[in-house]
């Protein structure tokens, strides 16, 4: 099966100084929560949110989910359902018993969304489009990032690792984040407390924008 980790690092402009900046970098894994929860599915996803302050970084929300065959999808052109069924610009599609890992720039916080009209993010990034030319994807003729990350063989690590800022249009306050995925394929019987504590992984995958900071 595939155990994902997820570390969000949001933060404001007054840490954006490189002293800041090497705390939130050297932040790439948490230990789980392992008292009464049970891994007893297709992919088991762990998402940690955080927030850095000149003071320290302070823990906002933690939650588990379980997926079954329904994440194992390119997605469709609803953002919202997407938003609700996948993880955040990753799509996890399964081939035997590999598990092969995207990075797609599904935007959910876009200035023109009604469900996330309180929010505006930075313009859609750019790259490869490996779905391009194929009409049932859910990419095709867009302008935007949708590309093999890596695949992974069991018992390999990869890491995706991408940032992004955001506005609420209630205070125009401008937040910063910077997004960590950690993925392990292997046996469920391999679930543990530090299963993520690697500190280099068999693949890891970068998407980093230049973010001015307002």
């Amino acid at each position: 099966m595939l155990f994902v980790q997820e570390v969000d690092i949001w933060y404001r402009k007054d840490v954006r100084y490189p002293e800041y900046a090497n705390i939130r970098n050297a932040m790439k894994f948490i230990p789980i929560k392992t008292d009464n929860v049970n891994p007893d599915c297709d992919v088991f996803y762990q998402c940690s949110n955080f927030m850095q302050s000149p003071d320290d970084i302070h823990t906002c929300h933690e939650y588990y989910r379980k997926f079954g065959e329904e994440i194992f999808t390119v997605g469709s052109r609803n953002r919202l359902q997407n938003y609700k069924n996948l993880i955040n610009n990753i799509r996890v599609l399964r081939e035997d018993g590999n598990y092969k890992i995207m990075f797609c720039d599904d935007h959910f916080y876009d200035r023109d969304d009604c469900f996330f009209d309180n929010r505006l993010s930075t313009p859609k990034r750019h790259g490869r489009n490996e779905g391009y030319w194929d009409n049932n994807s859910p990419f095709s003729y867009t302008d935007v990032v949708n590309q093999t990350a890596f695949t992974l063989s069991p018992n390999q690590y990869g890491r995706v690792q991408y940032n992004d800022r955001y506005v609420t249009c209630y205070t125009d306050i401008w937040y910063y984040c910077i997004c960590t995925l950690n993925f392990i394929n292997c046996d469920k019987n391999k679930f543990r407390e530090k299963m993520f504590f690697r500190k280099v992984p068999d693949y890891e995958y970068k998407n980093m924008q230049y973010l001015k900071y307002c």
